[in-house]
């Protein structure tokens, strides 16, 4: 399962969605993606558990006390506007300020010199991508905005963006090793004939028996039943969808051997994996194209490293806000930072508990995504 996970990201990796067009403004334009940059999962930034002790409304000052902006002939405090920007979005640039202080200390450290070049490296790989998808070149600064604005972002945030990735691909360079059976995986993943299943993980055949009667008997919908009933929480919040390639020797020949005999919209008998049993409900097939390996060959190992570089780069930056010696001196930023901290301990706890559970109930370490 968790080759599938990678490789699924190398088919994201960089990928622009086909048949975007540009021109005249559409009703609901349709626009290109632009690779996923990365980034550390914290908690999203709260105000302080006593925020009514605090007020973002607007003060008024008099006299020679700055002022940020005149209305009317009231003067709005600048004090007051710079302390409301800070208990309401603060935490939320201070950590990215946070990781790419920690970053530049490591890169520093380690000998590597990432900068305004390297930024630039990542900024035009995007570009390249949007010229890929037919992007005009004096347009595609306008589309990269708007793709981001759909995001909820903007140029700023997406520049701090690249430079985190400049950062985590400089350290992780030479930590990765990318071998020929991944490169053939990934090209099965990517190109060969592959199922879409719903994948159902269950305990034991009592639970298998229940799941059946629901899907079969009941007619309960697949997805819902996925999401209530199945072991794997990760698939289980998308339903159970999983990829299976059709010629994946990591799986076992008997749950290969039984997804390759249903017919679309069939449920599988329980299957037997480790400790626990999978029942598999064909969603669809998706044929095979017609590209030989060796014309994608680089391709797929690009795509595949700089993945695994993310991947151990955002392990190194884990490590490195674990590690680092950090002190706010704005109250209201520090308590909101350490507020996201016993929550970021409280879920690497209750994760630390969901892989014990994992590995007492299927005997199976559990693996990161």
């Amino acid at each position: 399962m968790k080759n599938r996970r990678l490789f699924g990201a190398v088919a994201a990796a960089g990928v622009l969605l086909a048949g975007a067009t540009f021109g005249a403004a559409p009703a609901a334009p349709k626009l290109p993606t632009v690779p996923a940059l990365p980034d550390l999962k914290t908690p999203v930034a709260t105000p302080p558990a006593n925020a009514y002790q605090y007020s973002v409304m607007p003060a008024y000052v008099t006299g020679k006390t700055p002022a940020i902006a005149v209305i009317n002939g009231e003067r709005l405090s600048q004090r007051k506007f710079i302390h409301s920007l800070l208990l309401l979005n603060g935490m939320s640039l201070f950590q990215q300020w946070l990781q790419l202080t920690l970053l530049r200390q490591a890169c520093a450290q380690a000998g590597l010199h990432v900068g305004p070049a390297q930024f630039k490296i990542q900024e035009q790989r995007v570009m390249r991508s949007l010229d890929k998808q037919g992007v005009p070149r004096q347009q595609r600064l306008a589309v990269l905005e708007r793709i981001l604005a759909q995001r909820g972002s903007n140029l700023l945030l997406f520049r701090i963006g690249l430079a985190r990735a400049a950062y985590l691909e400089a350290l992780a360079r030479g930590h990765v090793h990318v071998t020929k059976q991944q490169i053939k995986q990934a090209y099965a993943f990517n190109y060969g004939p592959k199922l879409l299943v719903r994948d159902i993980e269950v305990a034991n055949l009592v639970d298998a028996g229940t799941v059946r009667h629901l899907i079969m008997d009941q007619h309960k919908d697949v997805a819902s039943v996925a999401r209530q009933y199945s072991l794997n929480k990760q698939t289980a919040a998308n339903g159970g969808l999983e990829i299976i390639p059709e010629h994946d020797p990591s799986l076992s020949p008997l749950f290969l051997q039984m997804a390759l005999s249903l017919t679309k919209g069939e449920l599988s008998a329980p299957i037997p994996l480790g400790k626990t049993y999978h029942l598999l409900w064909l969603k669809k097939t998706i044929p095979a194209r017609d590209v030989a390996l060796a014309a994608v060959k680089n391709k797929i190992k690009t795509k595949l490293r700089r993945v695994m570089e993310l991947q151990w780069g955002q392990r190194k930056l884990a490590k490195l806000m674990a590690a680092a010696n950090i002190k706010i001196y704005d109250p209201i930023l520090n308590q909101q930072f350490q507020q996201i901290q016993t929550a970021l301990h409280e879920q690497e706890q209750l994760m630390q508990a969901e892989s014990k559970l994992h590995h007492d109930t299927t005997g199976v370490p559990a693996t990161a995504p």
